[in-house]
């Protein structure tokens, strides 16, 4: 991914942090956007179909709440956080 793509990412991050999402604190960004990379680099790897927007925001969601989650069960409305920040990023990522 190239660098202008992680800090239009970068500054995604910064910007809900500021607004106050549940799932972000300042010194988790770097790490939050590093996990999201991996995860959205891998995901064909780890899926045999097409991808489609949709289908990959979720896969980030559920990957992004299994790192920063203990029990991901427990998360409860949370989930709707982790899909909020999933596709605030996948509007980055998928234009590069």
């Amino acid at each position: 991914m190239d660098q202008p793509v992680l800090d239009a990412a970068r500054a995604a991050l910064v910007e809900l942090c500021e607004s106050g999402s549940p799932v972000l604190r300042p010194e988790t960004i770097d790490q939050t956007l590093a996990v999201a990379v991996r995860r959205w680099q891998s995901f064909s790897r780890r899926n045999d179909r097409t991808p489609d927007l949709d289908t990959r925001t979720h896969d980030l969601a559920k990957g992004l709440l299994n790192a920063f989650e203990a029990d991901s069960t427990l998360a409860g409305p949370l989930k709707a956080d982790y899909q909020h920040l999933a596709k605030t990023l996948a509007n980055v990522f998928s234009t590069a």
